[in-house]
């Protein structure tokens, strides 16, 4: 596996061994925090103390910019290199593989789109029928805990 494009924020990816390296979060992180300005990664819990002291927001100790969760916010661009990273990773990709998903939520949809149009084999592996079933080499509507249990044990 060379990349895991994720739309989660929850850092379960990283928590289930996946290397952070390999994991690509396309709506960013709710276990850290970020500066807007100068993107300086900051640990939740200070800043949380900190706030509950003196009720202020936080501002970063490098260039004074607003810390916010690194989370993408409605009306945040998408991070420019995490859009990237996973056009290249689709790009390179020698099988696509869209697990637990509807496959309606753009852009992150948009990546197995682009993997047929450049006739990566596409597998879907969802409980229920999505709109790129029609796109698939192989559709698997399961459950995915079962069949991935059954992939690993295979490995």
């Amino acid at each position: 596996m060379s990349h895991v494009i994720t739309q989660n924020i929850d850092g379960l990816h990283q928590a289930a061994g996946v290397p952070a390296e390999k994991v690509i979060e396309l709506h960013g992180n709710n276990t850290f925090a970020r500066c807007l300005t100068c993107q300086r990664r900051y640990e939740l819990e200070p800043i949380k103390q900190q706030f509950l002291v003196d009720q202020q927001p936080p501002y970063c100790n490098e260039c004074g910019g607003v810390i916010k969760s690194a989370v993408i916010s409605f009306g945040q661009s998408m991070p420019a290199v995490a859009m990237n990273q996973a056009e290249q990773a689709t790009r390179e990709a020698d099988l696509f593989i869209a697990i637990g998903s509807s496959l309606q939520v753009y852009p992150a949809a948009g990546f197995p789109r682009l993997a047929a149009e450049l006739n990566i084999p596409l597998v879907i592996l969802n409980r229920d029928p999505t709109d790129l079933d029609s796109t698939a080499d192989l559709v698997l509507n399961m459950e995915i805990t079962p069949v991935l249990i059954e992939v690993t044990r295979n490995q």
